[in-house]
This record gives structure tokens, sequence and C-alpha cells, in this order.
């Protein structure tokens, strides 16, 4: 029966994770653009990843709050919450919406998204099989990236999309984390971690924020610069948000206990290099061989665990996007997308945060824009443009921070020594997730 109860619980974490994420990356509807004018369209587009930051912050947040709490129903009850909120936020906007209200609707999404993402993680990252389900459906559609043929949005029509997560997908995930709650609801309490929970209450959300808010606004500010002067080149700005992004991840790794900065070092430079590579539209069927992808990176990750060896392929996935740039065929984009699965998932195996918020952060960060987004939209890569058409620049950018955060995770791994666990750990508590 304990077997059959981790298995549901894993289902849900993958599901839940997999709902927050899709949220978090793309707007809940295009549906009313038409009726909108070019200001409000623009408010709408800018809220996506205005959104996604403040989805992050909030993540962090109840996942610091929630882990003050030993009891398991707490967490689950707070990410079933976010859930609801999801789904009652979609469901209004089917009856009630207009283009005035979009930007605000997507601002909900994403709170509620958060709220989900958070609670999650703080119920299940202290168990290894939940754990996996929770990092492989936040990583996994993170890599699938472009949903346009899943969610059946029209070629001829490429912003109609209908409701994003579908509302089936948030009514999946309410009532798994019904049954979830209720099985939980009396499940013995953990001990605390007394020196985190004491210590650094409040540190995981001032990285949340530091990393969110710098990234969101150093991306702004490159776009505003190309948008400004598109024929000029753009080096030295480029330079400027490279180490902008570089110290914020480096402020954000500083922040948190130990060595668990290092998964934010490994998403801050894994999503420019999937900016980098390009998002081709997939069919819906082939997020299966994606999530298994990944799962098989996860698992490889968790047996032969190497930050090294983690930084240094998603430099190689900057490399690629370099060499392949002038080359948009669809062997070139499924070699990428293969890579840039298992290395993902290779990333969340070999990055093991001791305290859940950590884990959270690592996972959530995967969903915020990057430099190479403001980049790629003057070359047409990036989420929602298809791969590159000529330009290394994206890829030269994605490896640029991709050696920073190496040069960074040598010095976390230098002047951070791992903590020795307490006697009274167990051998699973000590990975509280292989995110």
């Amino acid at each position: 029966m304990r077997r059959i109860g981790d298995a549901v619980d894993t289902i849900t974490a993958f599901l839940g994770a997999a709902v927050a994420g899709v949220a978090l990356f793309l707007p809940i509807t295009f549906t009313w653009t038409g009726e909108s004018t070019p200001y409000r369209m623009t408010s709408l587009i800018n809220s996506v990843p205005r959104g996604a930051a403040i989805g992050v912050i909030v993540a962090v947040a109840v996942a610091v709050v929630v882990t003050t709490f030993t009891r398991p129903l707490t967490a689950w009850a707070t990410a079933l919450g976010g859930a609801l909120g999801m789904y009652i936020n979609h469901f209004a906007g089917r009856h009630v919406s207009s283009p005035d209200m979009l930007t605000t609707q997507n601002y909900l999404d994403a709170v509620c998204a958060g709220v989900l993402l958070g609670a999650l993680g703080a119920a299940v990252l202290r168990r290894p099989a939940p754990a996996v389900g929770f990092a492989l459906g936040g990583a996994g559609f993170f890599v699938f990236g472009d949903l346009a043929q899943l969610l059946e949005i029209t070629d001829r029509d490429p912003l109609r999309v209908l409701e994003t997560p579908p509302r089936w997908l948030i009514a999946a995930a309410v009532w798994l984390l019904v049954i979830s709650a209720y099985r939980n609801r009396s499940r013995p309490q953990q001990e605390r971690p007394p020196r985190i929970a004491v210590e650094l209450p409040v540190t995981p959300i001032l990285a949340a924020m530091v990393l969110s808010l710098v990234v969101l606004a150093v991306t702004e500010w490159l776009a505003r610069q190309y948008e400004d002067a598109p024929d000029v080149s753009h080096a030295v700005d480029i330079g400027l948000a490279v180490t902008a992004t570089t110290l914020a991840a480096t402020a954000a790794a500083m922040l948190l206990p130990g060595r668990d900065g290092a998964g934010v070092y490994l998403a801050a430079s894994l999503v420019p290099a999937a900016d980098a590579i390009g998002y081709a539209p997939r069919p819906g069927w082939s997020v299966l061989v994606v999530l298994a992808l990944t799962a098989v990176g996860l698992f490889i990750g968790i047996r032969l665990p190497s930050k090294a060896l983690a930084i240094t392929l998603i430099a190689g996935l900057a490399g690629y996007a370099i060499v392949t740039a002038s080359n948009d065929g669809a062997v070139v984009l499924a070699a990428g997308s293969t890579a840039l699965a298992l290395t993902a998932g290779y990333c969340c195996g070999a990055a093991w945060p001791r305290y859940a918020p950590s884990g959270v952060l690592a996972i959530a960060a995967l969903y915020l824009p990057s430099i190479v987004t403001a980049v790629g939209l003057q070359h047409n890569v990036g989420p929602m443009h298809g791969a590159s058409t000529g330009s290394s620049i994206p890829g030269r950018t994605a490896l640029a921070i991709a050696i920073c955060s190496a040069v960074g995770l040598a010095a976390l791994h230098r002047f951070r020594p791992r903590s020795r666990p307490q006697p009274d750990e167990s051998t699973d508590d000590e990975k509280l997730a292989d995110i």
C-alpha cells in the first residue's frame, strides 16, 4: 500500500509541476487579442516574463513558509489551494474575460502557479520518488518548450491560444492533489532541521528576488537597447547583461545554504542555452519522447552526479547553437532537442539541494526569461520563434553565461564545503531533491 501511495504522490508531483510550469511559461490565453489595441497586446506579452518572475518569488516564499510546518497536510493543502485558484481563474476567464482583463488574469495565474509549485516542492522534496516526479514535470515541460501543436494552436493564427494550461489538465491536477492531501493527512511528522529552519528562513526568498528581478530587468533593458538601435552592434550591452546575470546568480547561490546554489547556476545557464538552440513546433506525441529523454538524463545524474560535467554539457549546448546557427534543418533541431532534454535531466540529478526551497528555486528559475530571449527577438530565436536563422550571437551569449557560471560553481565548491550529515539524519532525507 505504501508503494501505491508513493506512486500516486509521484504522479501528483509530476502533473502539478507541469501545470505550474506551463502557467509560468505561457500566457493564460490570446483568444480575445483580436479585440485588443497594440498597447494592450504589448502589455499582455510583457506580462509573461514579469508574471514568471513573480511566480518564482511566490513559489520560494511559499516553500519557505510551508517548510516551517512539519505537518505534510499543510503543504498538500496549500498546493491544492494554488491549483484551485488556477482553475477558478480559468473558469472565470471563459465567462467574463475581455482584453482589458487578460494581463490581470495572467498575473493571477502566475501567482497561483507559484503557490502550487512552492507548496508541492515543500511536500515532496524529502521523498525520493515524488521528488523525481516533481523534477521531471518541471524540467520536462521546460524542455518541450513550444506547446503550439499540443494545444492545437492553428498555424494561420499562432497567437490564438485557447487556454494554457487547459482546464482539463488543471482539473486533473486538482483531483490528484485532493487524493494526495487526504492520503497524507495523518502522515507522521518529520523532525524539522533546526539549523536551516532557524538560521535561514528568509535568505531563499531574498535569493529568489535577486535572481528573478535582476534577470527580468536586464532582459527588458537589453530588449530596449535593440529596439532603440537595431542596426548597431550591442557587444558592450550584451557583455554588461552577461555580467549582471552572472552576478545575480552568484548572489542567489551564496544566499542559499551549503552548496544548494549549484542548482541556481545550472538553471541560470541552461535557460540561455535552450533559448539559443530555439524551440521548434513539435507534434503532441513528441512530449512523451522529450519526457523519456529527460527522465534518462535525470536518473544518470542521480547515479553519477557531477556539477562540472553538468555545466560542461550546458556549454556544449551553447557551442552547438553557435555551430548550427545557419542550419535550421529537422535533423539539427531534433539533435538539439535530444541533447537539451538529456542535459536538463542530468542537471536536475546532478545538483542535490539539502533544503526544499532551494530545489523549488532551481526548478522555478527554468521558467525565467534570459538575455538570449532579448537577443533572439532580433535574430528569430527563442520561445515561439523557431530556430536560429544565421546569427551566432545568441549561442555566443549563452556560452559566455555558461563559462561565467562554471567559474561561479568552482568558487562555490571552494568556499562552501559540503556539510556533513547529522547522525540522526536518514539517507533519504539527505537528498531532499534530485534537482
